[in-house]
């Protein structure tokens, strides 16, 4: 019998771990997780635009308002 392949942690909970961890205030754990995924998506998002893939990166680019939450206006 097969053992069951164990999932590989999603960005989200290693940025949320690693928040908790930190001692970061439980209340502020799930706007820096946001933020910081956000910031990952535009940097994504911005080399598919050079690469000439506009339109998908149209569908990677985080809202401005998560990342603004967080770390104030860029």
């Amino acid at each position: 019998m097969n053992a069951p392949e164990a999932q590989e942690p999603t960005a989200e909970s290693v940025v949320r771990s690693q928040f908790e961890e930190s001692g970061l205030h439980p209340s502020l754990v799930p706007i820096y997780t946001a933020a910081v995924l956000a910031l990952h998506d535009r940097e994504s998002a911005a080399k598919l635009r050079q690469a000439g893939f506009t339109e998908a990166a149209e569908h990677l680019e985080p809202d401005p308002a998560v990342i603004a939450a967080a770390f104030g206006p860029q």
